[in-house]
């Protein structure tokens, strides 16, 4: 990452998730981000259109996905601010297809939640908890193959930091993958420090990349309240930040990805103002100053 100035794309689309106003997010970030005087640059804020709810997502993704592949091309620093979690398949699959012809690339997802529901396994039928099978290569078509065809990430290249909360059939898929998985249990007795640094190496040693996919879900409600799908007993924001400014200088960190903000569910603007700390412990402090 060699410029002053952060990135930041938008995906203010909530319509996949348990309540459309996460949408809403990219919004208050953007005027957070100006009154505490950040210098980024605000490449685009994907809104989604009208119709059946798959072939939405699929064209805000699309939208998404070849905005970041320019960025990830550039070797740029951003990151993309959701919107529910479906828009990490745009993320992924722009970083993929800027990347693919080099090698693979690797992903940590921090979340409550596995997120890698089929149509099939589903019980609420919700697409943000589909997104990391998509990228596995599992779920609607329209889905698994934005810009590419093939999956985009390796089950190998992949772990999840967090989870507490999952059903059968997801857990299945992970595990007949062999997926690494870092339930809260893990996180809590070994430190959320020891188990970044393990998954980063985890993610990393066979592939020329990976990113970061941020849940504030993942974190404690009574920190972050500002979600839709809270669940107790989660990653203490101040270990986070911590263990982001700890791995934020790594030359094969290309991205990253904080979704699940919902504004009216926030409290004393906490989860807004946990948003900015986040961009800034991966960002670093260089980004104050004129807009």
């Amino acid at each position: 990452m060699h410029n002053d100035k952060f990135h930041l794309l938008g995906y203010a689309s909530g319509v996949a998730g348990k309540d459309s106003d996460a949408g809403d997010a990219p919004a208050v970030i953007q005027q957070a981000l100006q009154q505490q005087g950040y210098s980024y640059q605000w490449d685009k804020i994907i809104y989604p259109d009208s119709g059946v709810l798959t072939d939405v997502i699929s064209r805000s993704c699309s939208e998404l996905a070849a905005a970041v592949s320019v960025l990830a091309k550039q070797q740029v620093s951003f990151s993309v601010i959701g919107g529910d979690h479906t828009c990490a398949i745009g993320t992924w699959s722009g970083v993929y297809d800027a990347m693919h012809e080099k090698g693979d690339i690797g992903l940590i997802w921090i979340d409550a939640h596995m997120d890698s529901h089929t149509p099939e396994t589903s019980e609420s039928k919700r697409v943000h908890g589909m997104p990391a099978a998509c990228l596995l290569g599992y779920g609607y078509s329209s889905l698994t193959a934005i810009l590419q065809q093939t999956p985009k990430i390796k089950p190998e290249n992949l772990c999840f930091i967090g989870i507490r909360s999952f059903e059968k059939g997801e857990a299945e898929l992970l595990a007949r993958l062999n997926v690494r998985v870092y339930f809260m249990e893990e996180v809590k007795e070994r430190g959320l420090m020891t188990v970044l640094k393990e998954a980063v190496k985890h993610v990393s040693s066979h592939t020329i990349a990976y990113g970061l996919s941020i849940d504030l879900d993942a974190i404690d409600p009574s920190e972050a309240p500002g979600v839709d799908v809270p669940e107790p007993d989660g990653i203490h924001a101040a270990d986070l930040i911590n263990g982001l400014s700890e791995i934020a200088s790594d030359p094969k960190l290309i991205a990253t990805e904080i979704v699940e903000f919902d504004p009216s569910r926030d409290k004393n603007h906490m989860t807004e103002n946990l948003v900015v700390s986040l961009l800034e412990s991966i960002h670093g402090n260089r980004n104050r100053g004129e807009v």
